[in-house]
């Protein structure tokens, strides 16, 4: 048997745990045309199972046959990629029924325009699409609209202003999002943009960490693996409940133990320096990177200390600076998930051995 875990991003591995409740209540509000969720905005940090949490919400839509689920990808043009995405998903029927639409013409290759529209422009979309929508209206044909990790550039504008009025105007397009929380922050200093943060936003915070041990236990132990409670535990506990960290030890003690079928504590010592790199090289230096100087020396006295859980109190003496400023940091760090407040006045780092991290890139800064 191949391995079942994959620590790719943006691929959806053949594991994986599924966030059962809260697409189950998305999918039922998607279904309410008067739901704050006809604009959403999944957003979490880097690895956070976005991609995954957008795919299962499609499916789950999509098997309704009064919906269409058109996947759009960031870096194209949304508005030409909607057109021919909407006539490849439409049945038959539908695909008769936009082929009237004068000046189109669509194959397998996708939309064709007539002669006469040689150079089309936004505005040529914006006329073929509301054309489209209408026909669907008609028909009683509901649109779910995803967009995977969203930027803030002209191309998401131009689509926000139309979807904006396809809204206004009160067709049945939903429309769902992901993006990192910095990108999604970016959103709110444009003003055609704005309208889509009143939507709801839906924060992916770490999976159940009794969920990932019985999924562990599942999948090893089907599969022939010898492990015990007590090792599935240790090995809940270095994910923190971190989707790509989930996946990524799985990877790894799946390669490790395939020959002799033991996971024990001596095969977790020794793939923990290759799980720390890992996890380094393709999640922490990019999050770590996009943080700000002040957010990397409140991140730096938290993990100067002792503690696990670090009072409020403790990083402001350490940071010698006043109770107003420390507030603002903590936020900002609580927003992007960075951190999570575990009991009044103290956080934490949400991450597995991201303290340690932090730690690593002060003493290569100082040259130690």
């Amino acid at each position: 048997m191949n391995n079942p875990f994959n620590p790719s991003f943006g691929r959806i591995p053949a594991v994986f745990l599924h966030r059962g409740q809260l697409i189950d209540d998305v999918v039922n509000e998607i279904n309410n045309p008067n739901s704050p969720y006809k604009i959403s905005i999944v957003y979490g940090m880097r690895g956070v199972g976005k991609t995954t949490f957008l795919t299962e919400v499609g499916k789950r839509v999509e098997k309704n046959p009064d919906w269409i689920v058109v996947d759009l990808a960031m870096g194209s043009n949304l508005m030409a990629a909607l057109v021919d995405s909407l006539y490849m998903k439409a049945g038959n029927e539908l695909q008769k029924i936009f082929e009237s639409i004068k000046g189109l013409n669509f194959s397998a290759f996708g939309l064709q325009l007539s002669a006469e529209i040689s150079q089309p422009t936004f505005s040529t979309y914006q006329g073929i699409l509301t054309n489209m929508f209408d026909k669907l209206r008609k028909k009683g044909i509901k649109v779910l609209i995803t967009l995977d990790e969203v930027k803030s550039n002209r191309e998401l504008k131009d689509f926000a202003g139309y979807y904006q009025l396809l809204n206004r105007k009160d067709y049945p397009v939903a429309l769902m999002m992901t993006g990192l929380p910095e990108n999604i922050s970016e959103l709110q200093n444009e003003d055609v943009m704005t309208f889509l943060l009143r939507g709801k936003r839906i924060a992916l915070s770490a999976l159940n960490l009794a969920q990932i041990e019985v999924s562990y236990n599942n999948v090893f132990k089907q599969s022939g693996f010898q492990v015990t409670e007590d090792i599935l535990s240790k090995m809940a506990l270095m994910t923190m409940g971190y989707s790509y960290a989930f996946q990524l030890l799985g990877y790894l003690v799946w390669n490790s133990a395939k020959k002799n079928k033991i996971i024990d504590q001596n095969l977790l010592d020794k793939i923990k320096p290759e799980y720390l790199v890992e996890l380094d090289q393709n999640a922490y230096t990019k999050i770590f990177s996009s943080l700000s100087k002040q957010d990397k020396k409140f991140v730096l006295a938290m993990a100067q200390s002792s503690e696990q859980r670090v009072s409020i109190k403790e990083i402001r003496e350490r940071l010698n600076r006043p109770s107003n400023f420390v507030a603002n940091y903590r936020r900002r760090l609580l927003d992007d998930q960075i951190i999570k407040s575990t009991n009044y006045g103290e956080v934490a780092f949400t991450l597995p051995f991201f303290k340690e991290y932090v730690l690593q890139q002060h003493r290569f800064e100082q040259g130690l």
